[in-house]
């Protein structure tokens, strides 16, 4: 996941997420966004996700610290203990000749977060092509824009006042939804099922083969195009993807186009 934006994201106001959800798809629209209500370490107390693929982490302090400990085993005072599997014992030993409080203080904690709240947003390039501008009114034609939001707000209350009542685009709702057979995984998260995904947001996603140095999308890089993401779309996206999929040639590359504008 691109770690851009991520202060907005979680800025976002759970009153908002909860009035975007739709999980019992009131609406009949075919689209039934779920909130996932996850444990927040921090705080000690269930909390509604976010981030991560399944949304199982509501905010940067548990996000920073799983990653700190999952990706790079260096603890932290939310996450004080190393994790060692019981057959390793090199590990287990080392831990224990070490143990002199978590590596990362909880100031170098907290200037991690602030770190990863502030990481910018690339601002769209080539907005004013006429085949971006195309691209745009086909995705919303196709109807991606239903789990894809282009926008979203910032809430009024929040913890970081210059963060506050921001309107931006992130093209995400943060919800989950039902991808289909195609995508599932098998692998429940909190509430999230095998085969519920959060919606990813988009902005950036024009970058990708810039700043990664490569061209693989989706949650396990499986797609080797953009076209092949959306193609992978089951489930809720199903008829979007279908949508897509008739598309003329030129209308497929046009809405490509604006998603590399991103």
């Amino acid at each position: 996941n691109p770690v851009i934006g991520l202060g907005l994201l979680e800025m976002v106001a759970d009153d908002l997420l909860e009035a975007l959800a739709d999980p019992d798809d009131a609406d009949m629209n075919g689209i039934s966004g779920k909130i996932n209500v996850v444990w927040d370490a921090k705080e000690r107390k269930t909390a509604l996700g976010r981030f991560g693929w399944k949304a199982n982490v509501p905010n940067l302090t548990n996000q920073n610290s799983g990653a700190a400990l999952g990706d790079m085993g260096i603890t932290t005072p939310l996450r004080p203990i190393e994790n060692c599997e019981a057959i390793q014992k090199a590990c287990a030993d080392s831990a224990e000749e070490t143990r002199n409080g978590p590596e990362m203080t909880a100031v170098f904690l907290n200037q991690l977060n602030v770190y990863t709240q502030r990481i910018a947003v690339p601002q769209q390039r080539s907005h004013d092509l006429p085949e971006v501008k195309r691209g745009e009114s086909l995705f919303r034609v196709a109807g991606c824009q239903n789990c894809h939001m282009p926008s979203m707000k910032t809430g009024d209350k929040i913890a970081i006042d210059d963060l506050a009542n921001i309107i931006f685009h992130p093209f995400t709702d943060l919800l989950l939804h039902d991808m289909g057979h195609g995508l599932a995984d098998g692998r429940p998260d909190f509430l999230a099922n095998g085969s519920e995904w959060r919606t990813a947001p988009l902005w950036g996603i024009g970058l990708t083969e810039k700043v990664s140095g490569h061209g693989r999308y989706l949650h396990d890089g499986r797609a080797r195009s953009l076209e092949e993401a959306i193609l992978w779309h089951g489930g809720e996206a199903e008829a979007a993807k279908e949508e897509f999929r008739m598309m003329p040639a030129d209308a497929r590359a046009d809405l490509v186009s604006f998603l590399r504008s991103l």
